[in-house]
């Protein structure tokens, strides 16, 4: 009996064991790329144009940082109905916020949407997948899901916080992104090639974009530091709506859905070969920066206090603590 209480006062003393000491206000997940991963992952950007069926020639000129959008990928699928719960939170929350939205369908094992594709199911199994599993219980593709800046996912339609699912949304949105954006800017440019299905995508962005960090004021770890984001350029093609009378959720019209997703050289210009267009002409491109962040890890122990509750601890901290336990048991 004495060994259980001592090892379940352990166990709940090592919770509060943190990695990092930052700490949002946000009732989303923060997106791992793996369990016990020492690194961060995120997107930026969201630069847009209209291109029509392709046939349009269009450009963003250049965007200052400051008014790059918030980036929400949505998970969904046609025969979701608690999805529409999720995607007028997202919509609703847009009214207010400038947001590129982003609508995977499903693809794998699915036989009732016609909007999924593959390219998108393994995006978002290799970026999600690993959060997405946390927050179902075992699945890695589960809509409705909402992932915002590629950093805070939210699985579901009900409201983990105290008010409403815009609610929660909008604390992940207004976090904005973990990076240091300052003094950046980018443009994204469609050329057709007089072929309504071929084009040539240039884009530039400045040059800091390679020395990208973390914002120092939400960083205050004195075990490990942040490194230089290792930044991919990503190209979305998105149908703005595309129509299916057969979808059982009975939105009939599916906004954003994204029909295809390139990987950009950094040697730009790049040549893209469009997809067929489902209906209408509104085909729309939308570059994105994806980053993903190592940290450098040092030998040392801290005590700082966590929110004035207990004494925050380096991940040496816990193994002490696990360590203590064991050698308990054994002498017990």
């Amino acid at each position: 009996m004495n060994r259980a209480i001592v090892l379940v006062t352990l166990v709940l003393f090592s919770g509060f064991v943190q990695a990092s000491p930052i700490t949002f206000d946000t009732d989303g997940l923060s997106v791992i790329s793996e369990p016990s991963a020492i690194e961060k992952t995120g997107t930026i950007g969201g630069l847009s144009i209209d291109i029509g069926i392709g046939n349009i020639s269009n450009s963003t000129g250049e965007i200052s940082s400051e008014d790059w959008p918030v980036i929400a990928e949505v998970y969904t699928a046609t025969w979701c109905g608690n999805c529409l719960d999720s995607e007028d939170a997202v919509s609703e929350i847009a009214t207010t916020r400038e947001i590129e939205r982003l609508h995977y369908h499903r693809e794998y094992s699915e036989i009732r949407d016609p909007f999924g594709t593959e390219v998108g199911d393994d995006r978002w199994i290799a970026r999600f997948g690993p959060t997405n599993v946390r927050a179902t219980g075992g699945l890695e593709r589960l809509p409705p899901a909402v992932v915002f800046n590629g950093e805070w996912l939210h699985s579901g339609s009900v409201a983990k916080g105290t008010g409403t699912l815009s609610d929660d949304y909008a604390l992940s949105a207004d976090l904005g992104s973990s990076l240091s954006l300052d003094d950046l800017s980018a443009s994204l440019t469609w050329t057709s090639n007089g072929d309504e299905l071929n084009g040539t995508v240039d884009w530039n962005v400045s040059e800091e974009i390679h020395s990208l960090t973390m914002n120092y004021d939400i960083w205050d770890d004195e075990c490990s530091d942040p490194d230089f984001a290792s930044i991919t350029p990503i190209l979305y093609v998105v149908e703005e709506i595309a129509q299916d009378e057969n979808g059982s959720n009975g939105l009939e019209f599916y906004p954003h859905v994204i029909r295809d997703i390139h990987e950009l050289p950094w040697d730009v210009p790049a040549n893209i070969t469009l997809p067929e267009i489902w209906d209408g002409e509104d085909f729309r491109l939308v570059l994105v920066f994806d980053w993903e962040m190592q940290f450098k890890q040092y030998d040392c122990v801290v005590d700082t206090p966590v929110s004035g509750f207990l004494p925050a601890s380096s991940a040496l901290s816990s193994l002490f603590i696990l360590g203590l336990v064991s050698i308990i048991i054994r002498r017990k």
